[in-house]
Formats: C-alpha cells, sequence, structure tokens
C-alpha cells in the first residue's frame, strides 16, 4: 500500500514538472521577438548624381625614382669585401662589393705560362719550317693551339675583372643584399642602386580611367604630408596592362628636397575631366575596395549590385560601369538588408 501511495506521489510530480515546463517554454517564446522577413526596412538613400565631386578625379600612386637597377654578381665568388653601406652616395665606376678571385688568378697564371711557352714554340718552328727541319703542319698545329690558349687567357682575365663591382650609374645605395663571406653566382643581386635626383610619380590606372590621361597633360599632385600641392607633367602612358588590366602612367616630378622616393601620391586630374562621370556617396559602398558593391532601391526592394568604381573626391566615388545617374543607393540601414528585401526611404 505504501509502495503504491509512494508510486503515485512521484507520477503527479512528473506531471507538474511536465506542465510547468511547457507552461515557461509558451511564456519564453511569446517574449521573444521575431523578424518579419515579410516587413520592410526603413533606410536611406541618395541618387548617383552626374559629376557631383567638385574636383577632377583623383587616383593613388607612390614616388619611386626615374632610375633603379639591380647591380648583379657576374661571376660566382665569396664575398671578400662590402665597400658601401645602405644610404650612402655612390659615382659611377666606385667599388660596390669585391668578390674572391683567387681560383681565376690562379687559372690565370696557368693560361699565361701556356702562352708563353706556345709563343717559344712558335718562334722555334718557324725557323726549323725556314729551313724544312719539320713539316709545315707543326708550325700550323701550333699556330692554331697559341690563338685558343690566348683567347683562354683573355676569358680568365675579364672574368677576374668581373670579382670588382661597381656602380653602374650615379646615385645612392637603397639595399644591400650580401655580406662579407656569403657566396653569390653569376645574375645574383648584391644591391639596388637608385639615383634620387630624378624622381616620378607611378600610378596604376583602370582601362576605364587610362584614356583621361594624356602626354604632356598637366595634373595636381599631394605628396606625403606636403602641405602645398605640387604640380606635375604626364611623360608616359604604358600600352599594355598587367594581370588587373591597370596600366602604368608616370608623372615627373620637379626638384625638390623634400620630395623622397617612397611618399604617397594622389593625383588630382583638371575639374572637368570627370564632369561625365557618375558618382555616389563612398559610404554606401559595401565590402572591399576590389570587388565594391552598393544596394540599389527599384520599386521598393534593395538590390545589391556590383559595381567599378575610382575616386571623385570629396568623399564621393566615381562609378564607370553598373549604375546610372538618378539610381537610388542606399547610404544608411544597409547591415539590416539582404538582396531583395523590402524597404521604405527617405
Amino acid at each position: 500500500m505504501k509502495r503504491w501511495m509512494l508510486l503515485t506521489g512521484l507520477a503527479a510530480l512528473l506531471a507538474l514538472t511536465v506542465v510547468k515546463l511547457v507552461m515557461n517554454k509558451r511564456t519564453v517564446e511569446e517574449r521573444v521577438y521575431r523578424h518579419d522577413k515579410n516587413a520592410p526596412v526603413h533606410v536611406t538613400v541618395e541618387a548617383a548624381l552626374l559629376g557631383g565631386a567638385g574636383q577632377g578625379p583623383r587616383y593613388g600612386g607612390t614616388v619611386v625614382p626615374l632610375r633603379e637597377g639591380r647591380v648583379m654578381a657576374e661571376v660566382p665568388g665569396r664575398v671578400l669585401r662590402v665597400a658601401v653601406r645602405e644610404g650612402q652616395q655612390v659615382r659611377q665606376g666606385d667599388l660596390i662589393v669585391h668578390l674572391d678571385g683567387e681560383l681565376l688568378r690562379l687559372q690565370q697564371e696557368s693560361a699565361q705560362v701556356q702562352v708563353a711557352a706556345l709563343e717559344k714554340d712558335q718562334a722555334r718552328y718557324r725557323v726549323l719550317a725556314a729551313a724544312d727541319a719539320v713539316q709545315g703542319i707543326q708550325l700550323e698545329r701550333t699556330e692554331q693551339a697559341l690563338q685558343t690558349a690566348r683567347i683562354q687567357l683573355a676569358n680568365i682575365t675579364e672574368q677576374l675583372g668581373r670579382t670588382t663591382i661597381r656602380a653602374p650609374f650615379d646615385g645612392e645605395v637603397t639595399q644591400l643584399l650580401v655580406e662579407e663571406g656569403s657566396v653569390v653566382g653569376p645574375s645574383v643581386p648584391v644591391a639596388m642602386l637608385s639615383d634620387p635626383r630624378e624622381l616620378e610619380v607611378l600610378l596604376h590606372v583602370s582601362e576605364m580611367d587610362v584614356a583621361r590621361f594624356g602626354h604632356g597633360q598637366s595634373v595636381q599632385m599631394f605628396l606625403g604630408d606636403l602641405p602645398q600641392p605640387i604640380k606635375g607633367i604626364v611623360n608616359s602612358i604604358g600600352r599594355r596592362g598587367d594581370v588587373a588590366n591597370r596600366f602604368p602612367v608616370r608623372i615627373e616630378v620637379g626638384e625638390d628636397a623634400r620630395i623622397v622616393a617612397g611618399l604617397s601620391a594622389t593625383v588630382e586630374l583638371p575639374a572637368g575631366t570627370g564632369a561625365d562621370q557618375v558618382t555616389i556617396p563612398a559610404r554606401a559602398l559595401l565590402g572591399s575596395s576590389i570587388a565594391p558593391e552598393v544596394y540599389v532601391v527599384r520599386d521598393s526592394l534593395a538590390r545589391r549590385t556590383s559595381i567599378v568604381t575610382t575616386t571623385a573626391g570629396n568623399g564621393r566615388m566615381a562609378v564607370v560601369q553598373g549604375l546610372k545617374a538618378g539610381d537610388l543607393v542606399v547610404t544608411s540601414g544597409a547591415v539590416s538588408l539582404r538582396d531583395g528585401a523590402r524597404v521604405t526611404y527617405r
């Protein structure tokens, strides 16, 4: 009897617990906010404008030396001496690196001995051949061997001269790539050399923008932290793009002690150059600058749209593909959007 009453009590307690849990679950579910996917999202939009940047289009680049190159080793050898330091000014012909040429010197001495011996043989055979004491073929073979030995000696002497690596032009050592005791081979760079007196700004622009540049065109440049813009002249426009289909544009920089290689550069074209560009606020962009997108509102629906842009200035981006003037782009509230979402806007 007692056992039956105990089981009945446990069953009743379990039933009450289940009922309580069910009621708690319903209460929690009623309190949880459920987003209505069909409810419109309120956003702020702006129309894409024709022009509207207030200035010409801008492009980012870098100040680079007009003349720059690697100083290469031409023969193998161990580095005996590094004669310069990074940042040092050098003149054409100054010693940069000296390689160990002991093995080549031994080869040179051996070749010199061989040449001297063959020259003596040549003189002796000429006398004997004139007296018909030897066949002329022996003299001919000796002369051929002498010619070959002289060529070998000249080749070794030239290689020995190349163990002394010198500056190919006046400039500054921007980087040393070897140290004393290291071993180099042919075509291995030992230093980087550039001429800091002649600088230029290098841009890489898209195929849609390269047509905006012309040889001899005057542009305005903002370099590093310099307070005032610098005038530049376009002196080279590449006709072959890289793998990203960008074209090099080079702009001449006048002499100015404040300008050094490595400064960032922003190049601005004349104001009328981008007057026909469609521009949008930069804050409308989604994702990265490599693959920019925007939300375009059409018929109260937000459509995620891929575009191609360049910098236009004044906080705006020039759109060269993907939008037309008058299109409404979302500038605020995009975080709550998805492609195809219904929106209300102002």
